[in-house]
């Protein structure tokens, strides 16, 4: 466990300017990763949060998700629980919604929770298929960014992940057929890719995600296409 590559990113604090509409830099984003409070396990911590006037006009949103990993059996890095947040306004005014997923591998169920303010409305328990291991969105990013997975922007690959409605994966391709505006977007980056996605993650229409990292595998680019709301959300690494 000592020597698994995952140590090699414990601190790593990446910032991000994120656009959507017809305006650059409305929000700012992030992504960390920390040890966890148990030896052997690590919080990767995404979070986007609007400014200026687009703070004003979504009441101070901010989307927040946390995935708590362990190293598995195989070496691949498998979700403890994952959770999203969606918080607005503040003070006496805010209001948080969380969707609240724990994996027990023991009994080989997953606890699915929504939450509001902290008071839940909907606790579930579901079945997990035995040694089949799934991956939450955080869990399977990181795994592609130890290469862990195949060769990101080259090959087809399927990672399975959890879904109340049955069996899904996530689908990451070589990214192709873009539009010209996106294709601008994304022209001088080493490694593109279109990612699938169920909908519910990031609250779209769709299932894609465009994104492109840079020689060291950190994120360096990312659209996600038709937030309802928003349209297409636009995140670049911010270089010091």
């Amino acid at each position: 466990m000592v020597d698994h590559p995952i140590q090699s990113l414990v601190g790593e604090s990446l910032a991000y300017d994120i656009s959507f509409l017809w305006f650059d830099h409305l929000a700012e984003g992030s992504i960390q990763l920390f040890r966890g409070e148990k030896p052997g396990t690590f919080l990767v911590v995404l979070e986007a949060k609007t400014l200026g006037l687009a703070a004003f006009f979504t009441r101070d949103r901010v989307e927040k998700y946390q995935t708590l990993m362990e190293i598995g059996a195989s070496g691949l890095l498998q979700p403890l629980w994952y959770s999203s947040h969606t918080i607005r306004g503040s003070g006496k005014s805010r209001s948080e919604k969380t969707t609240k997923y724990t994996f027990d591998y023991k009994t080989n169920q997953v606890r699915y929770q929504k939450l509001k303010n902290g008071h839940t409305y909907d606790d579930k328990l579901y079945p997990l298929e035995k040694n089949r291991p799934l991956f939450d969105i955080l869990s399977a990013l990181y795994n592609l960014r130890l290469g862990f997975y195949g060769n990101l922007g080259k090959d087809h690959l399927q990672i399975p992940t959890f879904h109340r409605k049955g069996p899904q994966d996530i689908v990451v391709d070589p990214l192709q057929n873009m539009s010209k505006k996106d294709r601008k977007f994304f022209a001088a980056d080493p490694i593109q890719c279109r990612i699938l996605v169920d909908p519910s993650v990031f609250g779209t229409k769709g299932r894609d995600i465009l994104a492109s990292f840079d020689n060291l595998m950190r994120p360096q680019k990312g659209i996600i296409k038709n937030v309802i709301g928003l349209g297409d959300v636009r995140g670049q690494l911010r270089t010091p």
